[in-house]
């Protein structure tokens, strides 16, 4: 289904110096809103660089302890990315396993990997705009959000960028329309169901849905996510996301979603009937 309507950062990034930002805008992750004013547009950091040189798809990851598995996944990441593309990988004081290590050596010698160290995060929302304020900085055209360790099969980038070409401005992975497909715990795949479905009955959301955090955004998709924030500190901040998304011009493309593990912690649980119901109230 589509549908056609009209912790203060202080980071530090590694890459290329055209493309990268060296301090992203200041955000108060827990506040509804922030001052647009706030947000700059960018002209790939350097004045003398025209516009057109700034990146056209800027890639958001946020990454923990992905030893076992960055290479690979860097290395099927980077073979969708053009030149001129940049992948802003979020690190932070979560990170021991020597992942840091492992992604800075690559941002030294590919300019399309930019390092962006991140230590004052206190949650994985934190992350997330992190790397959102610091793509929209260097005046990424598409800023494409997925998981690491193949949760997300990096594979489905090309379908997310033809589907922004078509001139959406916000695509959406489902993993609950035709195609899709929910690879996890059985209480992982209730909780996005069951989310799904509470979603669309107190919120009207018409997303099939409203759970997934692989998704893509054109920069006024994402000046509104900066500009008006999100109250959870957990999972639900997708949910709100998507949410906001629905008066914009968006499409779903189906996706496969893999997942081993199944825990889910009761506050977050908690965080998102609270944060559901004062939404539904407020419509």
């Amino acid at each position: 289904m589509e549908r056609t309507p009209s912790a203060p950062l202080n980071c530090q990034l590694i890459g290329s110096a055209k493309h990268s930002v060296s301090q992203p805008v200041p955000a108060t992750p827990t506040a509804s809103s922030v001052p647009t004013d706030k947000l700059r547009e960018s002209s790939c950091v350097e004045p003398r660089l025209l516009p057109t040189q700034c990146p056209r798809v800027g890639i958001v990851t946020p990454l923990g302890n992905e030893r076992l598995s960055i290479e690979a996944f860097m290395e099927q990441v980077l073979q969708h990315l053009q030149l001129d593309d940049r992948w802003f990988c979020v690190l932070d004081n979560v990170s021991r396993d020597g992942t840091r290590e492992i992604v800075e050596a690559h941002a030294r010698i590919d300019q399309r990997v930019v390092y962006l160290w991140a230590p004052q995060n206190r949650c994985v929302v934190d992350a997330y705009f992190a790397g959102y304020e610091a793509a929209y900085n260097a005046g990424c055209t598409w800023i494409l959000e997925m998981d690491a360790g193949f949760s997300h099969p990096p594979e489905k980038i090309p379908e997310f960028i033809a589907a922004m070409e078509g001139g959406y401005d916000y695509v959406g992975g489902s993993r609950l329309m035709r195609g899709g497909a929910h690879r996890s715990p059985w209480t992982r795949r209730m909780l996005s169901k069951g989310g799904t479905i509470l979603a669309r009955t107190l919120l009207g959301s018409e997303m099939t849905d409203m759970t997934s955090g692989f998704e893509c955004f054109n920069r006024s998709a994402m000046r509104h996510v900066l500009a008006n924030r999100v109250r959870s500190r957990a999972n639900f901040f997708q949910t709100e996301i998507r949410h906001m998304m629905h008066r914009f011009r968006w499409k779903e493309i189906p996706i496969v979603y893999a997942n081993d593990h199944s825990a889910v912690g009761r506050r977050a649980i908690g965080e998102s009937f609270r944060i559901l119901l004062r939404m539904a109230l407020q419509r």
